[in-house]
């Protein structure tokens, strides 16, 4: 208990010393990226190579019919959008899949001949419940003073995400890169008033989803790092 006191009365000294926002900030996870140097060259010399996207667990068999996730749906549309931006000739995923599902090779190279396609991106897994926890509130001083920083007996809670892609040259039946990227939340802080305290549990409540908008804008930034590692 005396922990407890001895945490609140440093907070009060140091908002009483000026005018602070209390946020929440959680540390980044390191991506873990590689591309290998077949591939980089490949693409020097392929400005517009032809390209699928394959998902987990997918039903689609024609671009019409629709993904037993709607949510899913928006977020691989959003990876094929961006690909287009970036001047790759982007297959229909859904036909792609009919004509694997009608050939008897398991064999990439083949595969790319019958459903004339270079490479194949791979949503090996998305993660959207990733935990991230933190005891520590920034003060962000508001005049032209230092930040601050308070430890506190309560853990901060909120749900981060991540995905995984690995790339396929058909041709060369070569896996030629594998990629994770995380998306953690408040990075640059979240005002403490976002939290809530449940007075019944004596807990903070944790927000348990990651909003689909920002899902949607994740997708579409790792899209374009992944680009970007393609090219360095």
């Amino acid at each position: 208990m005396k922990k407890i006191y001895l945490v609140i009365t440093v907070f009060v000294i140091l908002t009483s010393c000026g005018s602070y926002t209390s946020l929440i900030k959680y540390q980044k996870l390191n991506d873990d990226v590689f591309a290998n140097n077949d591939l980089k060259e490949y693409l020097q010399n392929n400005k517009s190579p032809k390209i699928v996207l394959r998902v987990p667990n997918s039903n689609d068999k024609a671009t019409s019919n629709t993904m037993t996730n709607t949510n899913n749906d928006v977020l691989y549309n959003a990876i094929e959008k961006e690909l287009l931006k970036e001047g790759f000739n982007v297959r229909d995923r859904g036909l792609f899949n009919e004509i694997v599902d009608k050939s008897k090779s398991a064999d990439y190279s083949k595969l790319g001949e019958e459903t004339n396609t270079d490479l194949i991106l791979e949503v090996v897994n998305i993660n959207t419940a990733v935990g991230y926890s933190t005891n520590q509130i920034t003060l962000k001083n508001n005049g032209s003073g230092p930040d601050g920083s308070s430890i506190t007996p309560v853990n901060y809670k909120r749900v981060g995400a991540s995905i995984e892609f690995r790339l396929i040259m058909v041709k060369n039946n070569e896996i030629a890169g594998n990629y994770k990227y995380n998306y953690t939340p408040c990075i640059n802080g979240c005002p403490l008033t976002d939290w809530t305290y449940n007075k019944h549990t004596k807990a903070i409540e944790l927000k348990e989803t990651v909003e689909v908008n920002q899902l949607e804008e994740f997708m579409k930034n790792c899209t374009q790092q992944l680009v970007q590692s393609f090219k360095s």
